[in-house]
């Protein structure tokens, strides 16, 4: 499929599948200005994709700095009264939604659960903020007790816990939310396709989760590669945008790369120095699973198919594929690439004539096969090919060679179901392939 008919593909999906619709964002905007309403618009700031305009739905959270002063360097863990703030709250806030709110201090923040009944339909964190320091816009820079790092709720709570078990003080860090929405901002404005491409990749990073709670891939972590990726060409569309950041990601968490704009000394990403093996394979094989898909969307033309693509685990270390060489499959049906096998030693033919498609893939383990390219209207740089065996044969195979299959010719040793394809590769994009399945039997 061509990028253009793939690019409108992947904006419709995502402005129907993943965009907030203007109730949901008014009814956060609500929310936050009840908190305004109460404290004060200049002590509150709104943090997160929300006013970075990347947020997906369904909204389930947010995060609101209260700012309480300046920051001194003296006192490394200061004390607020967040039970009187509290108790203002219970008095005299207005709830904005029909729902009943339950109101939790915690040591350092302060969470308000709208219930629907029992169940939790959305909830704000309230976290003291230190005014400490600008950014290069001329914004605030904060100082925010560690647990902003850590997702609301269970986590949130068991920090809490372990520290006041161990009577350890809250480590106060440097955070720069206003700085990170300024960029946003600012690549929002050149190009919309930065947040629509942040929103893919958010949804999939949520389905992944879905489908496995050990899956470690964090969203803001996601979000930031992709800001690099259009820090460094902003006129990337869609569909480049993501297959950018998910044929690099295997390479980008092998290490922190990128650094926290509050603390230059840290990496936001620095949790993938912690990711078990386990862990590291499963996103991998998210990667090759929404990957393949992609490389079939002619097959599939379903973007929601390729965003809930789930795992793929490759049969063997010598599975290659397209886009583990940065190659994206956009068929260009313009043009035409045909290959055939040429067989030997088949009952009734001759040296290398008798025409694969002809008996239907079907051949025996004593046959030879040399596989071509019999039409090619594709003006190629280069051609790729790929055999790949049965995922029972002794010999699994599934690489990838340039100009010509990586035995010639091809033997035909091992009983099962293979496929051969061809890739035309015109600009280090695929625009053409065709395959072959080969039946062998005894």
């Amino acid at each position: 499929m061509k990028k253009s008919n793939i690019n409108s593909l992947l904006r419709s999906y995502i402005k129907e599948n993943l965009t907030p619709t203007m109730e949901d964002i008014q009814f956060v905007s609500n929310i936050y200005q009840s908190f305004n309403d109460l404290l004060g618009i200049n002590n509150c700031v709104q943090i997160g994709s929300y006013p970075r305009y990347t947020a997906i739905k369904p909204f389930h959270d947010l995060d609101i700095l209260y700012i309480m002063g300046d920051w001194n360097p003296n006192y490394n863990d200061p004390k607020f009264d967040l039970k009187t703030i509290a108790e203002k709250f219970s008095k005299e806030y207005k709830n904005p939604t029909r729902f009943k709110i339950e109101i939790v201090v915690q040591t350092h923040s302060i969470s308000f659960r709208y219930l629907d009944k029992d169940n939790e339909v959305f909830a704000v964190d309230l976290v003291p903020s230190l005014t400490d320091g600008k950014n290069e816009f001329g914004r605030n820079t904060f100082r925010v007790p560690e647990i902003i790092k850590i997702h609301r709720g269970k986590k949130r709570t068991e920090y809490y816990e372990r520290k006041s078990q161990s009577k350890e003080n809250i480590i106060w860090i440097k955070t720069d939310p206003l700085g990170y929405i300024e960029v946003a901002s600012g690549i929002n404005k050149q190009n919309k396709d930065f947040r629509r491409s942040v929103k893919f990749i958010k949804g999939w990073k949520h389905d992944c989760k879905e489908k496995n709670e050990n899956f470690k891939l964090k969203s803001f972590h996601l979000e930031q590669l992709i800001t690099e990726n259009y820090n460094q060409n902003i006129h990337l569309d869609v569909f480049d945008s993501i297959f950018k950041c998910l044929s690099e990601l295997k390479e980008k968490i092998e290490m922190p790369i990128l650094r926290d704009r509050g603390d230059n000394s840290k990496f936001i990403d620095s949790y993938v120095s912690e990711l078990t093996d386990e862990e590291r394979n499963s996103i991998h094989e998210a990667v090759d699973a929404i990957l393949i898909s992609f490389e079939n969307i002619d097959a599939t033309n379903n973007v929601n198919l390729i965003v809930k693509s789930g795992f793929y685990k490759r049969v063997s270390v010598s599975e290659k594929f397209l886009f583990d060489q940065k190659i994206p499959v956009l068929i260009d049906d313009t043009v035409q690439l045909k290959i055939d096998g040429f067989v030997k030693d088949l009952s009734g033919f001759r040296d290398y004539k008798a025409n694969l498609k002809l008996v239907r893939g079907v051949v025996d383990t004593k046959n030879k096969i040399d596989f071509k390219v019999i039409t090619n209207t594709t003006n190629h740089d280069i051609l790729k090919w790929k055999v790949k065996n049965d995922n029972l044969s002794k010999d699994l195979r599934g690489e990838i060679t340039d100009y010509h299959t990586y035995c010639r010719p091809e033997s035909t040793a091992y009983v099962g179901k293979h496929f051969v394809e061809c890739y035309s590769i015109k600009g280090n994009v695929c625009v053409a392939k065709d395959n072959i399945e080969v039946i062998v039997r005894q």
